[in-house]
């Protein structure tokens, strides 16, 4: 009797190495999405640290003759904002710019259907208060940035 030698992968063994290929790939994805999402959420950060530090800067300088302040907006439904303004509040202000944040990220501080302002005094570029902002990614609040106003001005993350 002849031998037959089969030069081929089986069924089984060709089954086991798509199944251990399929999971890599999850796992490659899932990392990508997570890396896409904290890139986000530092992205953001990093903007609204501009805008604070754009306010400070031109009340400082006194730019238009006024103080420059940022507010933040939580609206119950709607994407989270904040907005660059000139004036001593932003009820009586003018909206310089407005920034929305990416639909992946969320304001944690200020709280769903408030809002916050951090206005800055000329001269000093002082904040009136104290003011911390929050935010983290959406369903997961556990990956957040805290954005700090120090009452002598300092502004950190």
């Amino acid at each position: 009797m002849e031998k037959k030698s089969s030069a081929g992968f089986t069924f089984i063994e060709l089954t086991i190495v798509i199944a251990i290929m399929v999971i890599m790939a999850t796992f490659g994805f899932l990392n990508i999405i997570s890396y896409k999402n904290r890139q986000d959420l530092n992205s953001a950060s990093q903007e609204i640290v501009a805008v604070l530090r754009n306010a400070q800067d031109r009340s400082l300088s006194q730019e238009g003759g006024s103080r420059w302040g940022v507010h933040f907006e939580n609206p119950i439904s709607g994407s989270d904002f904040y907005n660059l303004f000139k004036g001593s509040s932003f009820a009586t202000g003018i909206v310089n710019s407005q920034s929305v944040l990416p639909s992946n990220v969320q304001f944690d501080n200020p709280a769903s259907g408030s809002s916050a302002n951090i206005v800055f005094s000329p001269i000093t570029g002082l904040p009136d208060a104290a003011a911390t902002i929050k935010i983290s990614l959406v369903g997961n609040s556990t990956v957040s940035v805290t954005i700090t106003v120090s009452s002598n001005g300092k502004i950190q993350y």
